[in-house]
């Protein structure tokens, strides 16, 4: 109680000082003429240009951006960002897109291609047909015909033409599923079986030494190059070993293909 009293006591003292101090300041005011009021309106104006100046200051900073002009701001950079990385993307198809060509430019130049063949794009997925064949995009009025050869930008035969159109053509794979075709590996004659996708399989005898990466050639395709030795595997209870063959580049990455006439 005795501090209750005491607080109470002080806070009635400070009331009374401060009431005094305002009488005070009246009555001086009174006797000056007013100059007091002037001078107080006065401070307050000065402190009111000081305030304005400092929060146009603050505003023009951009400290005080509002929460929506950030996300605009955000928006407009994500926006900016989006067409760079779609740029870039462009840019890497387009690279990509060249290195084929310019590999198909190669292979043209080299003896084994001394004909004039025909290059085509791709537009057909391979992923699009389940019986391993895929559309080109140049036919009969652009020299294409039947039996015509298919090569990638490696010189490794990849398919037949089977069926043309004025400006387009269909091509059947090698290796299309249950396809079959005559190969040798070294001084082993195969036969190899088609799987799809540029894959195929073949049984050699055990005697053979195969190696990974070994080329694999087709003596009816000229004996152009059509796959390699991707894995072997083999068990002592066979006189054979199954050989796995691969076309070295992605089937279904293709974007261009060389045409070659079935007369060379």
């Amino acid at each position: 109680m005795m501090n209750s009293y005491r607080q109470n006591k002080g806070r009635n003292g400070r009331v009374l000082a401060a009431t005094a101090l305002v009488l005070l300041l009246f009555i001086l005011d009174v006797f000056t003429g007013g100059s007091i009021r002037h001078k107080l309106r006065g401070g307050a104006v000065v402190v009111s240009q000081w305030s304005g100046r400092a929060l146009t200051s603050i505003r023009s900073s951009g400290i005080l951006s509002t929460r929506a002009s950030l996300e605009a701001q955000n928006r407009s950079l994500a926006e900016e960002l989006a067409q760079f990385e779609e740029r870039a993307g462009g840019y890497e198809a387009l690279r990509a897109e060249n290195e084929q060509l310019r590999a198909l430019v190669r292979l043209v130049g080299v003896s084994l291609l001394s004909a004039q063949g025909v290059t085509a794009p791709v537009v057909s997925s391979v992923r699009t047909s389940p019986y391993g064949t895929f559309l080109i995009g140049a036919g009969a009025e652009d020299g294409i015909a039947r039996g015509s050869l298919v090569l990638t930008g490696g010189g490794f035969v990849v398919g037949k033409v089977t069926d043309t159109g004025d400006h387009t053509a269909v091509v059947a794979e090698i290796f299309a599923p249950g396809a079959s075709i005559d190969a040798v590996i070294g001084s082993a004659a195969i036969s190899a079986q088609g799987s799809g996708g540029g894959n195929a399989r073949a049984k050699v005898p055990r005697a053979l030494t195969i190696h990974i990466n070994q080329p694999v050639t087709a003596p009816e395709l000229g004996a152009r190059p059509i796959g390699i030795v991707g894995s072997i595997a083999s068990s002592s209870a066979s006189a054979f070993q199954d050989v796995f063959i691969m076309l070295p580049v992605n089937l279904h990455s293709l974007t261009y293909v060389y045409i070659l006439p079935i007369s060379d």
